[in-house]
């Protein structure tokens, strides 16, 4: 029998950023890749993340700030292997500040 656990987050990114960020994680974890998201295989399961429809935050005239929705989709991995999944993505999507 299958597990299943699906975790939605709004990422201040747009796709061009996303599958950037997606190209650094740990060799072997991305399995495919789709105009809209990717398929990753992680311990013995899998991952579907599906992106949201790119948006944007005015904060003024001039300031913009990107954001997509991301939805991921465990199947097959414990709570504790998907935290360890989700603090290692987290971290690789982590953009810098000063």
């Amino acid at each position: 029998m299958s597990h299943e656990a699906t975790v939605r987050k709004e990422m201040g990114l747009t796709y061009a950023d996303f599958f950037r960020s997606l190209s650094q994680l740990p060799r072997g974890w991305v399995h495919e890749t789709f105009s809209d998201g990717a398929t990753l295989k992680y311990a013995d399961g899998t991952i579907q993340i599906s992106l949201g429809p790119q948006c944007e935050r005015r904060l003024t005239e001039l300031v913009k700030i990107p954001f997509i929705e991301v939805i991921f989709k465990f199947i097959d991995l414990s709570e504790a292997e998907i935290g360890r999944f989700q603090s290692r993505f987290d971290l690789t999507f982590q953009r810098g500040g000063g």
